[in-house]
């Protein structure tokens, strides 16, 4: 499978219109992982987002994603509480195996009201074998982090991340597992 689309979308994704857009990139001692995510305008309360990943590890893996969804605060009985559900298409590149999967995810982010500086937050996209493809079985992708703003576009943050990919007729793969420190910047 030729990841070469995945790549091309995420670089041109640096040339939408100037918005909010954000940049994000987590490294651990066996990964690294860059995110771009930019508005796309108001959808009701949320609003749509377009983003797009890209992972690699030291195992010869790499990892492309890209997805839509929809950002926005849960409720006004909730303040500092943001919402998200969405829609990922996945492509995963092993030495053995090709993995490509569409998932359902949901994102959560927390700023407390009395400490709006600290961010908490998660996020965890699934694929159940009807939609994942080529020699995957399932797929999954889970995170969690805590993070602190620097200041108003720098978030500096520590988080654990697992992402799976279970095979047809072969050993699961871990695609990436473990603690990573990152920082999100928006411009």
């Amino acid at each position: 499978m030729s990841l070469r689309p995945f790549v091309a979308a995420f670089l041109l994704a640096g040339s939408a219109p100037a918005m909010a857009q954000s940049f994000d990139i987590s490294l651990s001692d066996d990964s690294a992982r860059l995110g771009y995510t930019t508005p796309m305008g108001q959808q009701g309360f949320g609003r749509g987002e377009l983003d797009a990943t890209v992972l690699f590890t030291d195992n010869d893996i790499f990892m492309g994603a890209l997805g839509f969804g929809v950002v926005g605060e849960a409720g006004s009985g909730s303040p500092g509480l943001n919402v998200g559900v969405g829609a990922r298409l996945y492509g995963v590149n092993t030495d053995v195996y090709d993995v490509g999967a569409l998932t359902l995810g949901v994102q959560l982010s927390y700023s407390p009201p009395r400490f709006p500086r600290l961010n908490i937050g998660g996020a965890y996209n699934y694929a159940p074998n009807i939609v994942t493809f080529m020699d995957g079985n399932r797929f999954s992708d889970g995170r969690v982090s805590i993070g602190y703003e620097i200041f108003e576009d720098a978030v500096a943050y520590v988080g654990y991340r697992l992402i799976r990919a279970d095979i047809d007729n072969g050993p699961d793969v871990s695609v990436d597992k473990g603690a990573h420190i990152g920082i999100s910047l928006r411009f």
